[in-house]
């Protein structure tokens, strides 16, 4: 019995650490093409900013990263509903 319990904690302790946890969210093809011309002005306005240049480079990287991962982890999905 004792032993049993030790086993089960120890998976529910490595089950806790192993998951991963995903977020779907969908877009229209015209929707995500708007919100991407949109961060690539951004980009634009905030490079003939005034603002210093760390921060600047703070944000251009940030949203890099935000397209990047969108492009990544985008598919098309002609079967989802709306």
């Amino acid at each position: 019995m004792k032993k049993l319990s030790v086993i089960i904690v120890a998976v529910i302790g490595l089950l806790s650490f192993a998951a991963e946890k995903y977020i779907v969210v969908k877009f229209k093809e015209e929707q995500i093409n708007y919100h991407w011309q949109n961060l690539q002005t951004i980009k634009q306005v905030v490079s003939q900013s005034d603002l210093p240049h760390r921060q600047v480079v703070f944000i251009i990287q940030s949203v890099d990263s935000l397209q990047k991962d969108i492009q990544s982890t985008a598919v098309i999905d002609s079967t989802s509903k709306k």
